[in-house]
C-alpha cells in the first residue's frame, strides 16, 4: 500500500483554491468535489485532486477494451472520463458534426499526486516531509493575480425559431411511435475568448455547490462542471444510478420554494419523463445484475440546489463479484437521462436535430479503484473550453416527450444556461 500523510488545514477553502491553481501547472488534472452536499447518499469522496499522469490512456477506438486492460494493470485509483461519442463504438452509430473542442473519446490516468480533503484533514500520497514541502509550496501561491477575462457574448448554435420547429418535429415522431422521449440539446458558444479556467471553475463551483462538480484538464482542453447528477456508482457489489429528469427554478423565499417544489412533485409531464428514464435505467442495470436484484430505491425524490430544484430517482442492483467494472459501465452507457428511450433509436435521431458534437458533454467523469469500485457523474451544467482554439462551449438540453410545450422547453434550456452566464458575466446574442 502506498504511503500517505494526513495533516490539519487551518483555512480549507483558501487551500482548495490554491491547490487547484498549483495543479493547473501540470498537463493532466482531475478534481472531484461533492461540496459536502447533505442529501444525496452513497458518495465516498468529499474533495479529491488528482494531478499529473504517471501512466495514461487516450483512445479513439476499442476504448473500453483498452480501458479494461489499463485498469487491470493499474496500481492505484485511476481517474478519467468517457465521452458521449463512445456510443459509436457500442452501437452502429456515428457523430456527424464538427468537433470544435478536441477531447479524445476516452481518457484515464494514474496520478502522480493525490490530495484528499475531508473536513479540515488533508491526506496526500506522500511521506511526511514531502507532504509538508508540497503544502508549503501550495500555500505560497498568490490568488490575487489578475485572472479576469474579456467580455464574452454567447451565440446560440440553433436559434429559437429553429429550436421550436425541431421540438414540434420531435413530438410528431413521438406521436408516430418512433420513440417515447428524446433528449434534445443546444449549444451556446463563443470564439476568440481567453479566460482563466481555475478562476471560472471556482466561481462556478461556489455558485452551484453541486454534489458532482469536477474540474478536468487535459493539456489545452478543460471541463468546468457543476453537475448535480450521478451516472453510476459501484460500492462492493452494489450498483447505484440516480437519473435526473424534472427541473424548476429556485425561488426567492421559503414560501415560494415550497410552492415550486410542490409544483414539480405533482407535474405529470416531469413525472412521466422521470419514470420513462427509470425504466430505461432498470433495463440497463439488469444486463449485469443478479436476477431479481434491480430495485427502485426512491422514485420522484425532490432535491434542492443553489439555483434549481430537481426530480431525482435512485435505482440499485447487485452484481456478482466477478463482473468487471468496465462491463457494468459499458452496459449502461451513455446514460438514459441524456439520450431518451429507446436508446439506440433516439441516439440516431439526435444527430439529425442537433448541430454540434456533444463530445464530453453528456459523458461522465469519475474514478475506478483497483478493487473495482467507481463513481461517475453526468457531464451537464458545464463550461467546456479549448485554450488553444480559444473556444467556449456551454451545451444545455432537456427531454422532449408527448406532453412537451416547445416554448417551455426553450425556457428550460435558458434556465440551465443561466449559471454559466452569471459566472462568465456574459450576454446572449
Amino acid at each position: 500500500m502506498a504511503e500517505t500523510t494526513t495533516i490539519t488545514l487551518t483555512d480549507v477553502a483558501t487551500f482548495k483554491q490554491k491547490a487547484l491553481q498549483w495543479a493547473n501547472y501540470f498537463p493532466t488534472v482531475c478534481l472531484l468535489d461533492s461540496n459536502n452536499y447533505p442529501q444525496l447518499s452513497y458518495s465516498t469522496k468529499d474533495w479529491e485532486l488528482a494531478v499529473d499522469a504517471i501512466r495514461q490512456i487516450s483512445t479513439a477506438e476499442n476504448s473500453l477494451k483498452q480501458l479494461k486492460q489499463f485498469h487491470t494493470e493499474s496500481r492505484s485509483t485511476i481517474f478519467g472520463y468517457l465521452t458521449y461519442d463512445l456510443k459509436n463504438e457500442l452501437e452502429d452509430l456515428q457523430s456527424i458534426h464538427q468537433d470544435r473542442l478536441g477531447f479524445p473519446a476516452l481518457h484515464f490516468f494514474e496520478p502522480r499526486y493525490v490530495l484528499s480533503i475531508h473536513g479540515d484533514k488533508l491526506t496526500v500520497n506522500r511521506n511526511y516531509p514531502e507532504t509538508v514541502e508540497l503544502v508549503e509550496m501550495i500555500n505560497k501561491i498568490d490568488l490575487n493575480q489578475n485572472h479576469s477575462h474579456s467580455s464574452i457574448k454567447l451565440t446560440l448554435r440553433t436559434d429559437k425559431s429553429t429550436y421550436l420547429k425541431n421540438v414540434a418535429s420531435i413530438r410528431e415522431q413521438i406521436i408516430a411511435g418512433d420513440f417515447y422521449e428524446l433528449n434534445y440539446c443546444n449549444e451556446f458558444f463563443a470564439e476568440g475568448v481567453s479566460l482563466s479556467p481555475t478562476t471560472v471553475f471556482n466561481s462556478l463551483n461556489n455558485k452551484a455547490s453541486a454534489p458532482f462538480s469536477c474540474f478536468y484538464k487535459l493539456e489545452d482542453k478543460y471541463l468546468l462542471c457543476a453537475s448535480p447528477e450521478r451516472f453510476l456508482a459501484k460500492n462492493g457489489t452494489k450498483i447505484i444510478a440516480q437519473p435526473i429528469k424534472g427541473t424548476v427554478k429556485k425561488g426567492q423565499t421559503e414560501e415560494e420554494n415550497t410552492d415550486l417544489i410542490e409544483q414539480l412533485q405533482n407535474d405529470e409531464k416531469e413525472r412521466a419523463e422521470n419514470v420513462m428514464i427509470v425504466d430505461l435505467v432498470r433495463n440497463d442495470l439488469a444486463k449485469t445484475a443478479k436476477p431479481g436484484s434491480v430495485k427502485v430505491e426512491e422514485l420522484f425524490g425532490i432535491y434542492s440546489f443553489n439555483t434549481v430544484h430537481q426530480m431525482i430517482s435512485t435505482v440499485v442492483s447487485e452484481v456478482n463479484s466477478n463482473v468487471h467494472p468496465i462491463d457494468i459501465l459499458k452496459a449502461a452507457f451513455p446514460m438514459g437521462s441524456m439520450t431518451g428511450a429507446p436508446k439506440v433509436m433516439v441516439m440516431q435521431t439526435i444527430e439529425q436535430y442537433e448541430n454540434f458534437k456533444r463530445g464530453l458533454y453528456s459523458g461522465a467523469v469519475g474514478y475506478i479503484t483497483p478493487e473495482g469500485d467507481f463513481d461517475f457523474n453526468v457531464v451537464i451544467r458545464s463550461i467546456l473550453y479549448n485554450s488553444k482554439n480559444k473556444y467556449i462551449s456551454v451545451p444545455v438540453g432537456g427531454a422532449i416527450t408527448f406532453d412537451s410545450i416547445a416554448e417551455k422547453e426553450w425556457e428550460e434550456i435558458l434556465l440551465k444556461a443561466d449559471l454559466a452566464r452569471n459566472v462568465l458575466s456574459i450576454d446572449y446574442q
